[in-house]
């Protein structure tokens, strides 16, 4: 993630800071406040400090480390003291062996059940964070400040906490629910182009699977350039907060109507955790990216076993074009791979199936699962989900696009 840090806040119309402006959702019974704003690190620092914590703890990687976690941890060292922990970016460190070494150093820190975990980056050090605090004393209070688009419209929006292993993505968690979200739009908006696709493509997920009538929003807001504004991202943001919060409310694990939160995801996590492997020889795949590639093989499985239609086919590929993902992302990847990672997928268990069989959530229609008596899941034979995952693979190889699909600098398709 390419930031530079912001040297003023925003001012509002008595010269001062813009205000941060409240949202909120539910986690069964318990409220989660989320407070947004412009340019508003010095907003954020003071919320932090409110929470008359003894320690705190920072969470975040070697890239937002410099340029914001630093900053905001040295403007909220001045009411309590901070440990600040870092590690590479890159999914292949959300690993217990970082999760270790986080818990050691906290401990060395004296942490105790008055401190406050902070987690300030993508998704990956949020998720690292929410598993250290749910087992530093069986929960201490958590607070995210997300940088990334994905962030702040889907991962942070959860109690859901986890880690990756060899096998498969997030095998290794449990649920802790955020204290306080604490989101500056500013800092989101100077991600890369790149990070800036990835980042709306949870929020194409939510249109495509649950709530259609937000695609005509979608359609105004995305393009493939990706040069939005604070203000579109806030747009971007309230149209995922209003999905999430209508399934939380009913299903805070995320097990039931939750489940259908991980369309696109049986096929997106493999494709990310093969490309993650060092011997993969590709570039890593981004997690939105993976999940719009994981909608398009779950609509291409959903059409091909009779279930869903051309039309709502031709609308996922609509809406991954306008977000800027790019088949040509998949290109090296290697199918037994990513069919070995499909084998290990976290929605394994939630219903009896043979080996022989993927569980997948399928689409009948644009906003109508499949299968809600089944947990939303389709039993899928093994061998049409390696057609799928093989025509994918195919078609990025044979894309005349350069790997990356888009230029990180310019936004524009090679």
């Amino acid at each position: 993630m390419d930031l530079q840090f912001p040297s003023t806040a925003a001012a509002g119309t008595d010269g001062g800071p813009l205000p941060l402006h409240e949202r909120h959702f539910d986690l069964g019974d318990r409220r989660v406040r989320v407070l947004l704003g412009h340019d508003c690190l010095d907003e954020v620092a003071g919320m932090l400090t409110g929470l008359d914590a003894d320690r705190f703890v920072f969470v975040t990687d070697d890239t937002v480390q410099g340029v914001v976690a630093s900053k905001l941890a040295g403007a909220v060292e001045q009411s309590a003291p901070v440990l600040l922990l870092s590690h590479p970016p890159g999914e292949e460190h959300k690993n217990l062996a970082t999760l270790s070494r986080f818990i050691d150093l906290a401990l060395d820190f004296k942490v105790s059940r008055r401190s406050v975990v902070v987690a300030v980056g993508g998704g990956i050090p949020g998720n690292v964070a929410g598993l250290l605090a749910g087992l530093l004393f069986r929960g201490v209070r958590l607070v995210h400040v997300p940088t990334t688009v994905i962030a702040a419209c889907d991962s942070v929006i959860s109690a859901k906490q986890a880690v990756n292993t060899p096998h498969a993505k997030n095998t290794v968690g449990l649920y802790h629910p955020p204290e306080m979200i604490l989101v500056d739009l500013g800092v989101v908006a100077m991600g890369s182009p790149r990070d800036l696709r990835s980042g709306t493509c949870e929020t194409v997920k939510n249109a495509l699977a649950i709530d259609p009538e937000q695609i005509p929003a979608l359609r105004r807001l995305l393009r493939p350039q990706a040069d939005y504004t604070a203000a579109e991202l806030g747009e971007i943001f309230d149209l995922s907060l209003a999905v999430k919060s209508r399934l939380l409310l009913q299903d805070p694990h995320e097990k039931d109507s939750g489940v259908l939160l991980e369309y696109g995801h049986t096929v997106g996590h493999a494709l990310e955790l093969a490309s993650a492997a060092g011997n993969s020889g590709v570039r890593p795949v981004k997690h939105g990216e993976a999940v719009a590639l994981g909608m398009a093989a779950a609509a291409d499985v959903a059409h091909r076993l009779g279930l869903l239609d051309a039309d709502a086919v031709a609308v996922h590929e609509e809406l991954i074009g306008r977000a800027g993902v790019c088949r040509c992302l998949t290109a090296g990847l290697d199918p037994d791979t990513v069919m070995h990672h499909i084998g290990f997928d976290n929605k394994r268990g939630y219903q009896p199936h043979p080996s022989s069989e993927v569980s997948m959530v399928l689409l009948s229609a644009l906003g109508v699962p499949l299968n809600p008596d089944r947990r939303y899941l389709t039993p899928v034979p093994r061998a049409e989900v390696r057609a799928v995952v093989e025509d994918l693979l195919r078609r990025g190889a044979e894309c005349g696009a350069p790997a990356g699909g888009w230029s990180e600098e310019s936004g524009i398709h090679g």
